[in-house]
């Protein structure tokens, strides 16, 4: 192989892995929204431990690759409101905290 061949498979490698890395590290709770910081895009969700049976809050970044829904509906993250019971899949970034893979608002109420 020449040089170019390794640059090239090096950044292929790079760009590619990021869209194979699994879920493993996701975690999923249920609750209800707390709290909505809409200039933060972030939002507080009250849940109990499956584990412990102890109540927590935990706040969650919504970004662009979040995914929202309500039923089999994409909503956006104005549809939300406090009080909502949400099922919330998340990850841990690094470099900003904890956020929001995948968010089911569990609300039936029309709107």
């Amino acid at each position: 192989m020449n040089v170019k061949s390794i640059i090239f498979l090096i950044f292929a490698f790079m760009i590619i892995s990021p869209a194979l890395a699994d879920d493993s590290d996701d975690k999923t709770i249920s609750g209800t929204v707390t709290s909505l910081d809409w200039v933060k895009s972030t939002l507080a969700v009250r849940y109990a431990d499956p584990y412990t049976g102890n109540t927590d809050e935990i706040t969650l970044k919504i970004t662009g690759d979040s995914e929202l829904t309500r039923g089999s509906d994409s909503i956006s993250a104005s549809d939300i409101e406090q009080g909502d019971p949400l099922m919330v899949t998340y990850y841990r970034d690094d470099a900003s905290g904890l956020k929001i893979r995948r968010l089911t608002d569990l609300n039936d109420a029309n709107r």
